[in-house]
C-alpha cells in the first residue's frame, strides 16, 4: 500500500515538473517570437496631418454637389442682398435713414455669413463624431492633427463661400469701406461662428439635437448685435450679454470701417448708440480670434475626454 502511494506521489511530482517545464518552454517560445516581430512605430505629426488632410480632400471631392449648392446659395443670397440694398453706400450719410440703410445692409450680410457656416458645422460635426471617437480610441491618430486637417480645409471652403457672397453683394451695395478689410472681417466671423458650432456639435451625439440647439446659437447673436435694437436701449441687467456674441464685435468693426471717418451727426449717433467706439478696432479683432480659439480648443478637450471613457 505504501509502495503504491509512493509511486502515485512520485508520478504526480514528475507530471507537475514536466508541466512546469513545458510552460517555461512555451513562455520562452512566445518571448522569442515576439522579439522577432518588427517593432511598430507611431507615425509623426506631419504624416498624420498629411493623411488626414488627404482624407478630408477626398471627402470634399466625393460630395462636390454639396459644395456647389453651398457656393450657389451664397452667391444667390449675395445678389439678393445687393439688389435690395442697391447703392445704399453711395449716399452722403447726412440723414439718419441713409446711415441705417447701409448699417442694415452690412448687418444682413454678416448675419447671412454667420448663419450659413454655423449651421453647416453644427449639423456636420455630430455625423463625424462617432467615426472620430472610434478611430481615436483605437489609436489611429492624435486629436491635434485631426483638428488641424479639418480646420485647414474648413478655412478654404469658408473663404470660397464668403468671397462668392461678398463679391455678389459688396459692389451692388456701393459701400465706402475697403473690400479686403470687409472680406477679412467676414472670414473671421465665419471662423468664430464655426468654432461655436463645432463646440456644440462635439457635445451632442444626435444631429437632430444639434439642429434643435441652432436657435440658442443664432438668436442671442441677433438680439445683442445692435441691428434690431440699439445697444443703449437694452436693459442694463441684460446688456452684458452683448460681450459674449461674436456678431456684436463683427458689426462694430464693420461700422467702424464704413462710418468711422464720417463726421455727420447721423454717423456719430449710430456709432455712439451701439457702443462702437468703446474699444479700439484691434481689440475687436483680438476678441474674435480669442472666441474662435477658445471654443475650438474646448471642443478638442470635450472630444478627447469622451474618447477616453
Amino acid at each position: 500500500m505504501e509502495e503504491l502511494e509512493k509511486a502515485g506521489f512520485f508520478s504526480g511530482e514528475i507530471k507537475k515538473q514536466s508541466k512546469t517545464k513545458l510552460n517555461d518552454q512555451s513562455v520562452d517560445i512566445v518571448a522569442k517570437a515576439a522579439s522577432a516581430l518588427p517593432s511598430v512605430e507611431r507615425v509623426g505629426f506631419s504624416t498624420q496631418l498629411r493623411l488626414l488632410f488627404g482624407r478630408e480632400i477626398k471627402k470634399l471631392l466625393r460630395d462636390k454637389a454639396s459644395l456647389v449648392v453651398r457656393l450657389s446659395s451664397a452667391t444667390v443670397f449675395g445678389i439678393l442682398f445687393g439688389l435690395v440694398f442697391f447703392n445704399v453706400g453711395k449716399s452722403s450719410y447726412v440723414e439718419y435713414p441713409e446711415v441705417m440703410a447701409s448699417f442694415g445692409a452690412i448687418a444682413n450680410l454678416l448675419i447671412s455669413t454667420m448663419f450659413s457656416v454655423a449651421q453647416s458645422a453644427l449639423m456636420e460635426f455630430p455625423q463625424d463624431r462617432p467615426v472620430f471617437l472610434r478611430e481615436y480610441s483605437t489609436n489611429h491618430y492624435a486629436i491635434l492633427p485631426y483638428f488641424f486637417a479639418k480646420f485647414t480645409l474648413e478655412c478654404f471652403t469658408i473663404l470660397l463661400t464668403v468671397l462668392m457672397q461678398q463679391i455678389a453683394a459688396f459692389f451692388l451695395y456701393g459701400l465706402q469701406m475697403n473690400f479686403f478689410a470687409f472680406l477679412g472681417l467676414n472670414f473671421m466671423l465665419a471662423i468664430a461662428s464655426t468654432s461655436i458650432g463645432i463646440f456644440i456639435g462635439s457635445c451632442v451625439e444626435d444631429p437632430n439635437v444639434a439642429a434643435e440647439l441652432m436657435p440658442a446659437l443664432i438668436v442671442p447673436q441677433l438680439l445683442f448685435s445692435g441691428f434690431f435694437i440699439q445697444v443703449d436701449l437694452i436693459p442694463e441687467f441684460l446688456r452684458w450679454s452683448q460681450y459674449l456674441c461674436s456678431l456684436t464685435y463683427a458689426i462694430r468693426l464693420a461700422a467702424l470701417f464704413e462710418f468711422g471717418d464720417c463726421e455727420t451727426e447721423s454717423c456719430q449717433d449710430l456709432l455712439f448708440s451701439n457702443g462702437v467706439k468703446q474699444l479700439e478696432s484691434h481689440w475687436y479683432w483680438i476678441i474674435l480670434i480669442a472666441i474662435a480659439a477658445i471654443f475650438r480648443i474646448t471642443s478638442m478637450v470635450v472630444l478627447k475626454n469622451k474618447a477616453s471613457f
